[in-house]
C-alpha cells in the first residue's frame, strides 16, 4: 500500500515546439527542448484576462507587461473506485448502508500540470529584423525561467513535500482509514461522493503547497531588480530601432 506521485505536464495551447538556436535564446540549464514551445501571441486585453485567470496570479513585472507563463494543477487518481477500499463498521447495522471507512489502497496519483506561454503582439517578430528577433528572445528567454521554475517544482520539489505534508500523508502515504457516510446512504452513492470529497480535500492540500513555492519562484524572477534588467535590453533594442537609419528608395 504505497502511493505513487507521477507528474504529467501539458501544454493544450502551445503544440508546437520552438527553435530556440534560430533565435540565439539563451535556455535555462537544464531545460528539455520538450518545455521549448512557440508562444501564442495576444493583445494587451487577452493578456490581462489570463493573467486574473492564473492559478497562480500575482502582480507585477513582466507578468503583467510582455510576456505571461501560466500554470494550473490537478490531482487525478488512476482508478478511484479500485484505489479507495471500502469497509462496513462494526458498529454499522446494515452493511450495505453507511458509514463506511475508507482507506487508500495504493497506486498511481497523478500531478497534472497544464502550462501555457504567452508575449504581446509587441514582441512578434519580424524574421528579416534582427533587432526585432533580438527583442522577441530578450523577452521569451525571461519566460522561459517561469517555465523551468514550474517544472522543476512538479518533477523534483513536489513529491518530497507532499510525503511529508501532514494531511496528504495521513490520506495516501500512511492509509489511514477514514469514516464516511450515513445510515441513509447505500454503499454505490457514499463510495461516488467519497470519491469526489476526498478527491477535492486533497487537491485543495496539494495545490495549496504548490501555489505557495510557485508564488515564491515568481515573485523572485519578476523582481524589480530582475525586471529591470531584461526591460534594460529590450529599451536599448527598441531604440536602436526607432533610431537606425531608413533605407533610401528611388
Amino acid at each position: 500500500m504505497s502511493v505513487n506521485f507521477r507528474p504529467n505536464i501539458d501544454w493544450p495551447n502551445n503544440d508546437l515546439l520552438l527553435p530556440a538556436e534560430w533565435f540565439d535564446v539563451k535556455i535555462p540549464s537544464g531545460l528539455s527542448s520538450f518545455y521549448i514551445r512557440d508562444p501564442n501571441f495576444v493583445d494587451i486585453t487577452t493578456m490581462m484576462k489570463l493573467s486574473k485567470d492564473d492559478a497562480t496570479f500575482a502582480s507585477g513585472g513582466l507578468k503583467m507587461t510582455e510576456g505571461l507563463v501560466t500554470s494550473d494543477l490537478k490531482l487525478r487518481f488512476a482508478d478511484p473506485s479500485k484505489q479507495w477500499r471500502r469497509t462496513s463498521l462494526s458498529a454499522t447495522r446494515d452493511p450495505n448502508h453507511g458509514p463506511f471507512q475508507y482507506q487508500f489502497a495504493g497506486g498511481d496519483v497523478f500531478l497534472d500540470l497544464t502550462l501555457g506561454i504567452y508575449l504581446l503582439t509587441t514582441a512578434d517578430y519580424n524574421p528579416n529584423d534582427d533587432l526585432s528577433v533580438q527583442i522577441f528572445a530578450r523577452l521569451y528567454e525571461h519566460e522561459l525561467l517561469h517555465v523551468f521554475d514550474d517544472v522543476d517544482l512538479v518533477n523534483n520539489w513536489l513529491i518530497p513535500h507532499l510525503n511529508i505534508d501532514p494531511d496528504v500523508a495521513r490520506f495516501l502515504v500512511r492509509g489511514e482509514p477514514y469514516t464516511y457516510g450515513t445510515p441513509a446512504m447505500v454503499a454505490t452513492q457514499t463510495d461516488s461522493d467519497f470519491q469526489t470529497f476526498i478527491g477535492n480535500t486533497i487537491q485543495v492540500d496539494i495545490f495549496n503547497i504548490w501555489a505557495r513555492e510557485s508564488n515564491r519562484r515568481e515573485a523572485l524572477r519578476d523582481a524589480p531588480a530582475e525586471y529591470k534588467k531584461v526591460q534594460d535590453k529590450v529599451d536599448d533594442l527598441r531604440a536602436r530601432q526607432i533610431n537606425r537609419p531608413q533605407p533610401v528608395h528611388h
